[in-house]
């Protein structure tokens, strides 16, 4: 036996499916008799009437004073769910495209050889930040993306102002006045804790977080989004905490 709980799983309210499942014994029927059979009071039942018509699942008959309602068969259901789904197959595709293109998502882009790696360190001077921080050393950097650019690249980012606080591995670190700490070069630097070795340089400016695998230095990649930002930017200033200047 159908019971009131399961027609609501398909749209109807409670009372909705008290008076469909009425109507469906009665067939043809008035007000009184639909209210009388479902225990509903009468104006409740026009305003149900109303709307179980509307669903195409009560229809009027006109030329029938005494019984001016009538009952649709059950395959109504059937059909309509076929129709919303063969609708929500043509538009769903549109409306992916709008949830995948929101402003709020992540954006993830890879780059690959030396012009790709030189392509992130160009992205990270199109913020509109003036604070960078990253992980990572000067030796690995040359490496990277040649002395020449990198060279280059600092100082640009001094032009735009961009103050840069850097935990570096010791092991791999480099001495040269370029890239050491300087408030001419708006610079910070400390040294991570023996017992830490990061060998990737990560960097994090405005929403942006760039990693470049430098082991191989042919792979890397940026990720936009705001709080993936502040998420790595929360383990850098942990880090920075525990790192010193000497």
């Amino acid at each position: 036996m159908i019971k009131e709980k399961q027609l609501e799983l398909l749209g109807l309210s409670e009372k909705e499916s008290r008076l469909y499942l009425s109507a469906l014994e009665l067939g043809s029927f008035s007000v009184l008799e639909i209210a009388s059979k479902s225990g509903i009071k009468r104006p409740t039942c026009y305003i149900l009437l109303e709307e179980l018509t509307k669903r195409g699942l009560v229809s009027r008959i006109l030329s029938d004073s005494k019984k001016p309602y009538k009952v649709e068969p059950p395959t109504v259901f059937i059909r309509q769910a076929k129709n919303s789904l063969k609708y929500a197959e043509r538009i769903v595709p549109t409306l992916s495209t709008i949830f995948f293109d929101r402003d709020d998502r992540p954006k993830m882009k890879y780059h690959f050889g030396r012009e790709g790696m030189r392509t992130i360190y160009e992205e990270t001077l199109m913020t509109d930040s003036k604070e960078m921080c990253y992980v990572g050393s000067t030796e690995t950097q040359i490496e990277t993306v040649g002395e020449e650019f990198l060279n280059d690249y600092v100082q640009r980012r001094t032009a735009k102002g961009i103050k840069v606080k850097t935990v570096r591995m010791r092991r791999t670190q480099v001495e040269n006045p370029l890239h050491n700490a300087s408030k001419q070069m708006l610079r910070e630097v400390r040294f991570a804790p023996e017992g830490i070795f990061i060998p990737d340089t990560i960097c994090v400016v405005g929403n942006l977080v760039a990693v470049i695998f430098t082991e191989r230095g042919n792979f890397g990649f940026i990720i936009e989004s705001a709080e993936f930002s502040q998420s790595i930017l929360g383990l850098f200033n942990a880090l920075w905490q525990i790192s010193t200047e000497n």
